[in-house]
């Protein structure tokens, strides 16, 4: 139950529907990286790089019988055993074409110790493209490097005339140890192979010298080696960070535990449950999660308001009080008739601002002062910017507006002043701009988008607008809500959820179920801890002590 309590709370944290976009968002990634960011891509493969081999494996060995003694041989033996090839395959695997503007620095190989004495372009998708790339084909030494000029020229053309005087053994010329492809040109999925004859050091006597350096560096994209398998990509990374969201998304909101257990069982009948608009949305989804389990109870919920709820179950004839229960923010007066009640869970409040208020926490005094007129704009506040203080209230049938009067004003809000909370459109004369919204959620929703605005909420109802930075929950005193220290600290601002009902649930009714269900069930638990609630019965069917505080 750990793991589910704590998937469900980050399922809550995050949103539903923001885990889903992020998932998306994961497995599109690699697309718009290949697509879009890094849409440049070259991919160059070594498919060879050894020796040429037409030679004995020693040629210096006096004593073999097939060696002629000719000192011309020698010479060209040993040249020839000091000779390499290299055949490197290029491609263009991004998904457009890259031109030579595209390069930063081009492309170029650069072979260590050994001197390049030919190089070839063969394979090319087409012979226009072949053409291209042998004429761009440029020769470096190791003293120059890959990015600066050659001097003298370093043009396949130069080096090819370089070979006659090479093998008679005269001035061999420049030492070109590297090659880069200036002006290199591929269209999308165009490639070629590259074809060098290296010759060894004259003092090398060992093995092959293997060393094959890249350079270069393109815009918006990149250049890879295609041998080189790598176990950390963008792919696998963004993959496997969607299968960990999908697999929280689905332990987290998607409770498949049926409310069968040993102490709840499903019962046939018909309920409707009427009330508080704030936890309405949460009791809707443990009936549903009820009815999955027993599909032949009807369970229908309304957010009429704490007061409203309350009232109309009062109002309910005896004959038809098992199928009717209301939800309450806190207790409520219900003198004449004494009605049943059952603690559900903890819902914590809290005063909130549109960001553009710049505080980030108020005195109760302060509040006070807010809603009697007092303070009329931001800048009186803790040095706040010249900004109009707006308020957004609840109706007169609203447990929260009941609760807050109480906890945090001691006095009654202030008269509706005006429909938009811009102005006061509905009384010039007032001394506060106030509006009212039906619900909680509606609340949020427009102090997010007021300029100023002010106003009050359970704290699930603006886990969004927090994420999207567009309130600020304020502390009182200096205090916030935290259940292990709410009484320590004084924090008035929260209240216990009850569910009433007109008598004692009659066992063995969908009434008594379904109120076991939502006060014991593992299932119902995780569903109201994963909302932001705290439930008033603990993992072992314990009453929760701080629940007796309100």
């Amino acid at each position: 139950m750990v793991v589910l309590d704590a998937a469900q709370s980050i399922v809550t944290f995050l949103g539903a529907n923001n885990i889903v976009l992020a998932i998306v968002g994961l497995l599109a990634a690699p697309f718009v990286d290949r697509l879009l960011i890094r849409r440049n891509r070259i991919t160059y493969r070594v498919l060879y790089n050894s020796k040429i081999g037409v030679v004995p494996d020693d040629p210096h060995a006096a004593d073999d019988p097939a060696r002629p003694h000719s000192p011309r041989f020698g010479q060209l033996a040993e040249l020839l055993d000091r000779m390499s090839v290299v055949v490197i395959r290029i491609r263009n695997t991004g998904s457009h074409e890259v031109t030579r503007e595209d390069f930063l620095h081009p492309l170029s190989f650069t072979f260590g110790r050994r001197t390049i004495w030919n190089a070839r372009i063969s394979d090319a998708t087409n012979e226009d493209l072949r053409r291209r790339i042998r004429d761009g084909l440029e020769f470096f030494t190791s003293d120059t490097g890959p990015r600066e000029p050659s001097p003298g020229g370093g043009s396949l053309r130069t080096l090819r005339e370089l070979l006659p005087t090479r093998f008679r053994g005269e001035e061999p010329g420049p030492d070109w140890h590297g090659v880069r492809l200036r002006n290199l040109t591929l269209g999308r999925r165009q490639r070629f192979k590259l074809v060098v004859v290296l010759v060894d050091p004259p003092d090398h006597r060992g093995g092959l010298i293997k060393q094959i350096t890249p350079g270069g560096r393109i815009r918006d994209g990149l250049i890879r080696d295609g041998r080189i398998e790598r176990k950390i990509t963008l792919p696998r990374v963004t993959g496997a960070l969607a299968v960990a969201l999908t697999l929280l998304l689905v332990v987290g909101a998607v409770i498949v535990s049926p409310p069968g257990g040993p102490d709840v069982g499903c019962v046939a009948g018909r309920l409707r449950i009427e009330g508080s608009s704030v936890f309405m949305p949460t009791m809707a989804q443990l009936a549903e999660q009820y009815r999955r389990g027993c599909p032949d109870a009807e369970i229908t919920t309304q957010a009429t308001g704490s007061i409203d709820g309350v009232r109309a179950l009062a109002g309910q004839e005896d004959g038809t009080s098992n199928e009717f229960a209301a939800l309450s923010d806190g207790k409520q007066d219900t003198a004449p008739v004494v009605l049943h009640s059952e603690q559900v869970a903890i819902v914590p409040y809290h005063v909130v601002v549109n960001a553009s208020a710049g505080v980030d926490g108020l005195s109760t005094a302060q509040l006070q002062g807010i809603y009697n007129g007092t303070y009329r704009d931001w800048s009186q506040l803790r040095g706040g910017p010249e900004l109009p203080i707006r308020i957004v209230g609840r109706g007169q049938e609203s447990g929260t507006r009941e609760l807050f009067e109480q906890r945090v004003l001691h006095g009654a809000e202030p008269a509706l002043t005006s429909n938009e909370c811009l102005t006061n459109d509905r009384d010039p004369r007032a001394a506060v701009v106030r509006c009212e919204r039906n619900a909680n959620s509606e609340v949020i929703a427009k102090i997010s988008q007021t300029p100023g605005a002010i106003g009050y909420t359970d704290a699930p109802s603006i886990a969004e607008a927090r994420r999207q930075n567009a309130v600020r929950a304020l502390t009182i005193d200096n205090k916030a809500f935290d259940t292990s220290t709410v009484i320590e600290s004084g924090y008035p601002f929260w209240t216990v959820e009850y569910l009433y009902t007109k008598h004692p649930p009659v066992p063995d009714t969908l009434l008594a179920s379904f109120v076991e269900y939502v006060r014991k069930n593992d299932s119902a638990r995780v569903r109201l801890g994963g909302a932001g609630y705290v439930p008033c019965t603990t993992p072992d069917g314990g009453p929760l002590e701080l629940c007796n505080h309100r």
